[in-house]
């Protein structure tokens, strides 16, 4: 090796070629300045993909975290050429000229936003053939702005808060007072992360002990939003000795005047969110969806609220333009002039060039400080000088470069294999990209010289960008620009739009530019949430500016009107309704305060009754929470501006939406959780938790059955069982009972039937006169259930296996020729109606006739077996498939299948399904798991005739049967009856019968939960089921209830 020398130039690279060979990696030594220490890869994380036989060859470097000799000792070629490789893994932006072409090349390239400072190297790419693969883009989906999965974590947050820490040491000293903290140094003069949080705790022993000077104290730390930068921030401080206080209880600390004995062996740490921030203009309860749809209707706070008795303030929240400043230059001035001078220091992690705080200038690691002194509106690097203390260095991991390399490369290692296995293609779309794990493909930025589909948009976008620099240059030029009252220009009118729709293929966007150019005003993309490619929807939240007011209202009103002609677009003002497609009922989205907050969980079909019903009642305002998006933003277009969607995972255990899923239980007065029934134990746990109602329509189970008496302590409400069935079912059934029971009659028999079919005259296409609107599992499933019953006193169970063989038929009316086969477990219901005297109790499920047959053939030929049967592997045709699964030869099949059903209950027709199904034929078999004969079963049955045609209608049928004994001895019996049709243009019956059913429980919780006790119920008191069936009959969904005599003989015969 060269000897050092002081004047040194860099090392000459050698000339690029394209190419590379397949299966060599290279990593590039960075050089972006010299704090730059880190890398993608660890040696172990070389040495993992040395034994799989890929070939690293990793550039020497001096300053590099990890020497060249661990590179080496993990099986890595050291050397300078990276030519060979076809993939090359770096952590920064690459030097143009340094961009070896036709490869595959990993970095952070600051281009996906049309960044100007990344427009040079996105050419570059563009001309060398690049294939670009973005860390940021690589999420769990491929899709933009869902989780992402190669990030340096938390790492900013602790290099921050250590260096602030050192800071505040240096500071203190300055003003006369030594502290602990005066032994901490800077993140990067440890070893390791464990050894500087060591060194934060013995300074956290030392003031446990000594305590720290009652002028500093109480020591107020206040924490600035909830993000991973924060959360190690936080990470860090909280191994001093500490104590949460929430924002608002400071000024009471703050009368207990400077420190005590106790106060000074702690800091108090103090998490400030939105709502410690702003407040409504019109002084409305804080609302966090609504301040981020509209937060030019807040103002802040904070400067008045928090900052005072801040000692010191760490920012690690997101901020942008449009929403308001947590404290200004003036802010600190004023509260100075005030007496409020506690303001020691601020740690400004975000970095934020003129962003939430007034950091004057960024500042290096070197050189990590200033002071900022109000008085005199005067920066210092001489941290003695009068002043608060300013910390903002804009590369922080880079301080912890062992431990940001090691969680860097964890995350990216998984993807390392697929990415070298081939070269970069030399075309657009001619490559291995299409076969690459999803994550990674999302991220493919360019490759063959073009922008990849989902990456176009960049083009556009940076046309805007640079108009935009354009306008801005123009208005400061502008001499027609008002002057204010002290000879300065007056600041722009402007306000803040989202636009939503087609943006780049309709070029709307460049349509926006134009209208606003042509009125002397300028665009600022404050956000932009593209779509999976230029065709699909995106989202853009824009600042429109011009020189007045009167100015600024004709260009909207020229833009409002543009989407106007366009179908896919559409266009709000902050504080305003939708124009464009989609518009809403025409006023302002404002909530009064009376408002009622209803939290919708799931898209599906069922949830557009129930806002149609919820939102007639003008006070209502309905956030849809999915993750399904497309669902959502339908729901939203057509219900316009009171129905928000939000992006949720109910399931998701990742922090933050662990915290939003927690933070929109909280800020919501109901929640209807139409998500899976297997997710609402979570949901209900959230509920109980922030004391709010809850509404399902499933089965209570018996995790949710645990959380009653957790429940009733907190006086929530969480009703089940208000759909269909169960729902109206147990409600109509109950009052059946009740008022037999009230008249002194004994029941002798309760029957209860429901069942979802398609219209008569749409159930003749369908061999087993039953139709799909989601996937036909669910129904075969329940097809092979065990059921129990009570007849004539007896208790008559089934198995599973032959369920569909206990079947008899029903005459609803005379149109309708139905079977009824038992439905589960009919005796815990007994229980529940209060009938487990009664000799016969049964409930049953509705089917067309030949239903039953047919499926109970397909069972006995095994094609509703779960699986797996290894013997079903690789077969090509139907045909060999079921030959396999009945283990016959082909050429004896036919015989198999009638040996097989033959005599049995479904003999007749089974044979004929069977053929229909295309079982015989030498088709190829669908793209499911073939080894598992249920998932072929459901394939076959998704297939044009099962499916709702258009203009095809559901209907829902329910019966109930009562046969009592009267007072007198004599019998009655009673049946009521619903038959529901679906409107054609409208809502499925099942979808209307359940969402509106759910939507009634909501409506009465929200008018008055105290009517009802509290705990997880059923509506199965007359205190829910009076209510709900007057309100359902005023939908026009009622029971038509009948009564005749009848006889002693058979009264409790099925």
């Amino acid at each position: 090796m060269a000897a050092v020398r002081a004047h040194g130039t860099k090392d000459a690279h050698a000339k690029a070629v394209a190419g590379g060979v397949p299966g060599v990696l290279g990593v590039r030594r960075e050089d972006k300045n010299k704090w730059e220490r880190r890398a993608p890869l660890a040696p172990r994380h070389v040495q993992e993909l040395v034994k799989k036989g890929i070939k690293v060859i990793v550039q020497p470097s001096t300053r590099r975290v990890f020497t060249d000799n661990e590179y080496k000792q993990a099986g890595a070629i050291l050397q300078e050429d990276l030519t060979e490789c076809a993939t090359i893994a770096a952590v920064k932006e690459v030097p143009i000229e340094l961009l070896l072409p036709g490869r595959t090349w990993l970095f952070f390239s600051h281009t996906i936003k049309a960044q100007a400072c990344g427009m040079p190297l996105l050419d570059a790419v563009l001309q060398k053939k690049v294939r670009l693969v973005d860390y940021e883009c690589i999420t769990e989906s491929g899709r933009r702005g869902d989780k992402r999965l190669v990030a340096f974590g938390n790492f900013a947050g602790y290099a921050g808060a250590i260096d602030f820490l050192r800071g505040l040491g240096e500071r203190f000293l300055a003003l006369g007072y030594s502290t602990p903290f005066l032994h901490i140094g800077s993140a990067f003069m440890y070893p390791s992360l464990d050894e500087a949080k060591r060194a934060v705790s013995l300074a956290g022993d030392a003031i446990r002990e000594h305590g720290l000077p009652p002028a500093l104290c109480p020591f107020v730390a206040v924490f600035t939003g909830r993000g991973n930068v924060t959360q190690g921030a936080l990470d860090i401080f909280k191994l001093l000795p500490f104590e949460f206080i929430d924002p608002g209880d400071l000024p009471k600390l703050h009368e207990q005047g400077v420190g005590s004995a106790d106060n000074c062996r702690k800091l108090y740490l103090s998490i400030a969110t939105s709502e410690h921030m702003v407040r409504h203009k019109d002084g409305r309860p804080f609302d966090k969806r609504d301040y981020y749809a509209q937060p030019d209707q807040y103002e802040p706070i904070f400067q008045d609220a928090v900052l005072p008795y801040s000692t010191v303030v760490i920012n690690g929240m997101y901020w942008d333009a449009r929403y308001p400043r947590l404290f200004t230059h003036e802010d600190i001035h004023r509260n100075v002039m005030q007496g409020h001078d506690r303001l020691l220091g601020v740690c400004d992690i975000t970095c934020d060039a003129d962003g939430s705080v007034p950091t004057r200038q960024f500042t290096s690691i070197e050189h990590p400080f200033f002071v900022y002194n109000a008085l005199s509106d005067a920066t210092s690097c001489d941290l003695d000088d009068p002043g608060i203390l300013f910390h903002a260095v804009d590369h922080l991991p880079s301080e912890l470069p062992r431990e940001a390399s090691e969680h860097f490369g964890n995350c990216l290692l998984e993807f390392l294999p697929a990415l070298v296995a081939a070269q970069a293609p030399e075309t657009p779309n001619s490559g291995d990209t299409a076969s690459l794990p999803v994550p990674v493909r999302g991220a493919v930025v360019a490759e063959g010289g073009a922008l990849t589909r989902e990456y176009e948009y960049i083009a556009q976008l940076r046309a805007v960008n640079e108009r935009s620099d354009v306008e801005e240059t123009l208005m400061r030029q502008d001499q027609h620009r008002p002057v204010g009252p002290h000879g300065v220009q007056a600041p722009p009118a402007c306000a803040n739009l989202e636009i939503t729709g087609h943006l780049f293929d309709t070029r709307f966007i460049n349509k926006v530019c134009d209208l606003v150019e042509s009125h002397r005003g300028r665009v600022q993309i404050m956000n932009i949430d593209v779509g999976g490619g230029v065709k699909d929807s995106s989202r853009a939240l824009m600042v429109v500016m011009t020189h007045t007011q009167d100015s600024l209202q004709t260009t909207l009103k020229t833009i409002m009107d543009a989407a106007q002609e366009e179908p896919n677009i559409s266009v709000r003002r902050a504080g305003e309704t939708t124009s464009g497609a989609g518009q809403g009922d025409g006023s302002q989205l404002v909530e009064s305060k009376d408002s009622k907050k209803i939290l919708v969980l799931g898209s599906g079909f069922v949830v557009g009754p129930l806002i149609e019903y919820l939102l007639r009642d003008g006070n209502n305002v309905i956030t849809v929470a999915s993750i399904m998006k497309k669902e959502m933003e339908a729901l939203s277009v057509q219900y316009g501006h009171r129905c928000q969607s939000q992006y949720l995972d109910v399931l998701s255990t990742d922090a933050e939406m662990e915290e939003l899923r927690d933070q929109m239980v909280k800020e919501s007065d109901v929640i209807v959780s139409l998500v899976p029934a297997t997710m609402h134990v979570g949901v209900a746990q959230l509920a109980v938790k922030h004391g709010k109602h809850m509404v399902t329509a499933s089965y209570v189970s018996e995790d949710m059955e645990k959380l009653h008496e957790q429940a009733k302590q907190a006086g929530v409400v969480i009703i089940n069982e208000v759909g269909l069935d169960p729902g109206i079912d147990h409600m109509s059934a109950m009052k059946m009972v009740e008022e037999a029971k009230a008249e002194g009659s004994e029941i002798i028999k309760f029957s209860s039937l429901c069942g979802g079919l398609p219209a008569p005259e749409a159930a003749g296409s369908s061999p087993i006169g039953y139709k799909f609107s989601w996937s036909p599992r669910g129904v075969l499933t329940a097809a092979k259930n065990a059921a129990k019953w009570s007849q004539e006193g007896q208790l008559k169970e089934i198995p599973g296996s032959e369920l569909l063989t206990c079947v008899r038929p029903l005459a609803l009316n005379n149109a309708l020729a139905l079977d009824v086969l038992p439905n589960r477990d009919s005796i815990s219901f007994a229980r529940l109606y209060g009938l487990s005297d009664a000799p016969t109790f049964f409930r049953g499920t509705l089917r067309y006739r030949g239903f039953c047959e047919r499926m109970y053939a397909a069972s006995q030929l095994g094609l509703l077996e779960l699986g797996p049967l290894p013997r079903l592997a690789g077969k090509q045709s139907k045909k060999e498939w079921m030959a396999a699964l009945l283990e016959t030869p082909e050429d004896n099949l036919r015989q198999a299948i009638d040996e097989r059903i033959a005599g049995g209950f479904g003999a007749k027709v089974g044979a004929s399904f069977i053929e229909w199904l295309g079982l015989l034929s030498n088709e190829k078999m669908p793209s499911v798991n073939i080894e598992n004969p249920i998932d072929v079963m459901t394939s076959l049955l998704q297939r044009e005739e099962m499916l709702y045609r258009k203009g095809e209608r559901d209907m829902v049928a329910m019966y109930h049967e009562l046969v009592v004994r009267l007072a007198n001895g004599s019998y009655e019996r009673r049946t009521a009856t619903l038959i529901e049709y679906a409107d054609p243009k409208g809502a499925t019956a099942m979808a209307r019968t359940v969402g509106v059913t759910a939507a009634i429980a909501a409506r009465l919780v929200l008018e008055d939960a105290s009517k009802f006790q509290a705990g997880v119920q059923r509506p199965l008191s007359k205190e829910w089921y009076d209510p709900m069936l007057q309100l359902l009959e005023d939908e026009g969904i009622r029971l038509d209830e009948r009564a005749e005599p009848a006889s002693a003989e058979g009264a409790a015969a099925l």
